[in-house]
């Protein structure tokens, strides 16, 4: 055991002098992570749709178009509608430069037309370049249509009333005759209200979610969920990069002349094994710890974390081991190595959403490390114990090791 150590050492030591290969793997990574979670992660000020632009041309400047002009006001209908007021040919102009979704014309004597119980046509003008945003202003626009038509028909007598007050002098109006004429319109209101208030048919909203879920991905969620993706596939190359000193050493000889010592050749192969193990968990716990200080990426329970990395770290190096036992020379591990990481990574989700991929991709990722390192790190995002991430990783990874530890002897003696 203590000859195990020593040359875990030194092995330690022979890599710490020439890190640039692992300090680049380990760059990579997290740089994709960076890239990938800026372009497509959500800015702070982006958990909203922006307020759809609308150009409103008033030739009335009336009462009613005020009204109008009064409803976007709103609070709600701000978060909605953000609306300018500009005459016909300056609307057209923010049309065409895609600065306004719909422009709203209001037509001359609209007030006067309405209280005179005439027919009255507000024109909207979408946008041709845009789909949705034009049709919502549409909506809102027959919307309110219809709520001050029916309401100017219901108190017909008073926008008559009204409109005579426009048309004649103050002192020609008969101001004695409006105090009954006020006491049919309270009648009116009262009415409405007993059929409006309460109203028989009522909407009721309600959010549902999955336990753990969030309704908007913010830019810390993006990352943390491309990142344990990026830091299986790049541990797949850092450990195979380790273990290939298993077959630089059997070509130049220096395992023979190891093995003329005292030394014995399970002692040479497990400190070969742990030492891509151990290797593996440390350059995986780096990651983790620029991901948090950096992109403030939530891992869940580092405990939990901890066993998932070091299960995973296990099953790298002892699939390395069985395929460095397997291939004859540097030039066919690193021919085959590469392109077995790439498959791993892509059908096991690495590289693409699990859930984009076809069938067939998905039921090969079954059988990729990366599929059940992500998964387990879902699991403990969201702060549950990777249970059958675990044992797929630990039990397959003995099984590889069961077969890697005695062609890696036979090897040795060859």
């Amino acid at each position: 055991m203590r000859r195990l150590f020593l040359i875990l050492k030194n092995d330690v030591r022979r890599h710490l002098k020439a890190p640039l290969a692992i300090v680049i793997y380990i760059i990579i990574p997290l740089a994709m992570t960076g890239l990938i979670g800026i372009i497509f992660g959500p800015g702070e000020d982006e958990n909203t749709l922006p307020p759809i632009q609308v150009v409103l041309v008033d030739h009335d400047k009336g009462l009613a178009s005020r009204l109008f002009l009064g409803a976007f006001d709103a609070d709600q209908m701000k978060k909605m509608f953000q609306v300018t007021v500009a005459d016909e040919a300056e609307g057209r102009k923010r049309m065409e430069k895609g600065k306004a979704s719909a422009m709203v014309v209001i037509p001359e004597r609209f007030t006067l037309d309405l209280l005179e119980i005439k027919p009255v046509t507000i024109e909207v003008v979408k946008n041709p370049a845009e789909q949705f945003l034009p049709d919502v202003v549409e909506e809102f626009m027959n919307t309110m249509a219809v709520m001050l038509s029916g309401a100017v028909q219901a108190f017909e007598p008073e926008a008559r009333g009204i409109r005579l007050m426009l048309d004649g002098p103050v002192d020609a109006f008969p101001w004695e005759v409006l105090g009954p004429e006020f006491g049919k319109a309270q009648k009116k209101v009262v009415a409405a209200e007993k059929y409006l208030n309460p109203l028989l048919l009522r909407l009721k909203e309600e959010k549902t979610k999955a336990a753990g879920a969030k309704a908007v991905l913010s830019q810390t969620d993006i990352f943390s969920i491309i990142l344990p993706g990026m830091a299986i596939m790049f541990l797949l190359f850092i450990v195979q990069t380790i273990m290939r000193d298993m077959i630089s050493e059997r070509e130049d000889g220096k395992l023979r002349r190891m093995l003329t010592t005292p030394l014995r050749s399970s002692e040479l192969i497990g400190a070969r094994i742990l030492g891509g193990w151990l290797m593996g968990i440390v350059i995986l716990l780096a990651m983790v710890a620029f991901g948090t200080v950096v992109f403030r990426v939530h891992w869940g329970p580092f405990g939990y974390f901890l066993l998932l990395g070091a299960a995973g770290a296990f099953w790298t190096a002892a699939f390395f081991a069985l395929m460095n036992a397997l291939v004859k020379n540097r030039n066919q591990a690193g021919a085959l190595s590469a392109p077995i990481i790439l498959a791993f990574s892509l059908f096991g989700g690495s590289m693409m959403n699990p859930e984009a991929m076809p069938k067939a991709f998905r039921m090969v990722g079954i059988v990729t490390p990366n599929r059940w390192f992500i998964d387990g790190a879902a699991l403990v995002r969201d702060g549950r114990f990777p249970t059958v991430s675990l044992l797929v990783l630990a039990i397959s990874g003995l099984v590889l090791l069961a077969l890697a530890v005695p062609a890696l002897r036979r090897r040795a003696t060859v």
